[in-house]
Formats: C-alpha cells, structure tokens, sequence
C-alpha cells in the first residue's frame, strides 16, 4: 500500500488527477499549499495526493514520470507505506503487495550502495567475526560476521541499474562492493595477524554449484526487493555467503598462508568474480521480468554527455 503525495506548480493538479485517473485510481485530493523558500518568498503550489495499492502507485508514478512536463526542479513526489488503509478500493487489489514503485526501490538502493562510516564500520567488524570465524571453524562467528556485512543491496544496485539505465547507480554500486571487499580483505589480514594458522575452513562450493547458488540469490533477491512482503533478510544472508567468504578467506591466509590443496588461491578468487557476475545478472534480467522500465527514472538521468550517450 503506498500514500502518493505531490507538489507542484499551481495549475497542476488537475493534469496529475486525469494520469491517476487513467490507470484506474477512483478519486485524489487535491488542494493549494503555501510554501516559503529560504530567499523569502513566497509562492502557492497545487497539492495531490492519492492512497492507493502497491501496482496502481506504480503504474501511477511510471506514467508521472514519463509526462513532458514533468520535472524534478518543478515538482516533489513523497511515497509513504501506511500500515492499514481503508477506502473504497477492493481490500484484495488494496493490499497485493508488488511490484513496488521504481523510484522506491531506486532509492532505497541508492541508500544502501552509499559509503558511510556506519557502512564502512559494519562491514569491516562483520569481517573480522566472519574471519575469526573461519579461521578457528565457529559457525556461529561465522553467521554472526555474514550477518553484519550489507553485500545483496549493493549488487542489486548494479543489476538495476543497468535494467533502468541509472550508470551512476551502477557505478556507485560498483565502487561500494570494491571498497567492501577491500574492507574485508584487511579484515582478514588484521585477524590472520592475531592468531594462529591453520586456517581450519575448506567448504568452498565448486565453480558451477556457486554459479547456480548465485544465480538463484539474484532472482530471489531481486524478487524480494520489489515485493512488499519480501523477506530480505535471509537471502542477503545467502548472497554475503556467496560472495564475502573467500575475500576475509584470502586475507587471513596472505598472512597464515594458503592451506595446502589442489585449488590454487587464484580459482578461488575466479569463484568470486562468478558468484558476482551471476547475481548481477540474474538480478537484471528478474527486474526486467516484473516490468522495471528504465523510462520511469528518466527524471534522474544526469545532465552529461557521457550519462546521456549511456541512456540512449
């Protein structure tokens, strides 16, 4: 369920309510805010808001989007998720749970992909019980560790935005899974430093086993984020599996050194870079599958050459 509110310049209200109307929403409130900006002045701006079932909000707010006139230096759009609605709407279109809109999921992967220091402290401690974990084979360190470590958001974050052609989300997505490994490599240094080898963990899947892992954590995953109801926790638990073992695995046997075995480090690294790749892609091609539109994102498309030549 969504409540869809928007301001925009006086007149407007009315051009939005024929778009809401058009994709079947029954009724909107309309009205005039004053607003003060930080200059003093002051202006009158139409109001619209509707309430609404998760895909009418989104076939609302694709068909918003895509209209000429529509432009972020005119207009504002806040989409809330109320916990109950009642209105006249069917109960059983009201609460069908996907797909979300794309400007929801849109930023809430801009979110997660942004490098703070609450991003950078979460992953690095999880790296370090994540590495602990491995080296002295204690699964609930190892659990513990996966579970501090925000992988999945940032490699849906890529397949997303090469589904809806957002090149700066995919390249945010890309510079914030390269520092995460980064981070976990060092993880793996710092506790290869403080404790004694052997390096004790060896239950690393085969090659085609993890293509076909990551492959189905990428459909999961990308299916989850765009349903209300999705539980996202546990599949990101299964993508940080996939993908941050073997980096706290590498960086604590640069110190300990490699266990002796018939897979040289380098394939478990070629691993690495396949579990990504499947994830990335199979996240791509599931948000293509649900009906994400890169022209329903149009609006934030970057005023470059370089982002504009991409779009096309």
């Amino acid at each position: 369920m969504r409540q869809v509110t928007i301001r925009g310049p006086k007149g407007s209200a009315r051009k939005i309510a024929e778009i809401a109307f058009a994709v079947g929403i029954s009724d909107a409130t309309i009205g005039e805010k004053r607003v003060l900006h930080a200059a003093g002045q002051e202006t009158i701006e139409d109001s619209f808001e509707v309430e609404v079932g998760t895909p009418a909000a989104k076939a609302f707010l694709d068909a918003l989007t895509n209209q000429t006139f529509f432009t972020r230096d005119k207009f504002s759009v806040a989409v809330r998720q109320p916990r109950a609605l009642v209105s006249r709407e069917k109960l059983i279109a009201l609460t069908r749970p996907l797909v979300e809109p794309s400007i929801d999921l849109f930023e809430e992967l801009w979110q997660f992909s942004q490098v703070t220091y609450g991003f950078i402290g979460r992953i690095f401690i999880g790296a370090l019980l994540l590495s602990l974990g491995l080296i002295e084979y204690q699964l609930l360190l190892i659990i513990a560790g996966l579970l501090f470590i925000p992988l999945l958001p940032l490699l849906l974050s890529i397949g997303f935005g090469f589904r809806s052609k957002q090149w700066r989300l995919v390249l945010q997505g890309f510079a914030s899974l390269t520092i995460a490994i980064v981070l976990m490599i060092s993880a793996g240094v710092v506790v290869g430093l403080v404790t004694n080898p052997p390096m004790r963990y060896s239950e690393f899947s085969s090659l085609l086993t993890g293509l076909f892992i990551s492959s189905a954590v990428g459909a999961a995953g990308g299916l989850a984020t765009v349903d209300d109801v999705g539980r996202r926790e546990m599949i990101g638990l299964a993508a940080t599996a996939q993908i941050a073992i073997i980096p706290a695995w590498f960086g604590s046997c640069l110190v300990l050194g490699f266990p002796a075995s018939e897979i040289p480090p380098s394939k478990r690294l070629l691993a690495l870079m396949i579990n990504v790749i499947a994830i990335v892609i199979s996240s791509t091609l599931t948000y293509a599958l649900v009906g994400i539109r890169g022209s329903a994102l149009k609006i934030f498309h970057e005023d470059s050459p370089v982002a504009d030549r991409l779009s096309q």
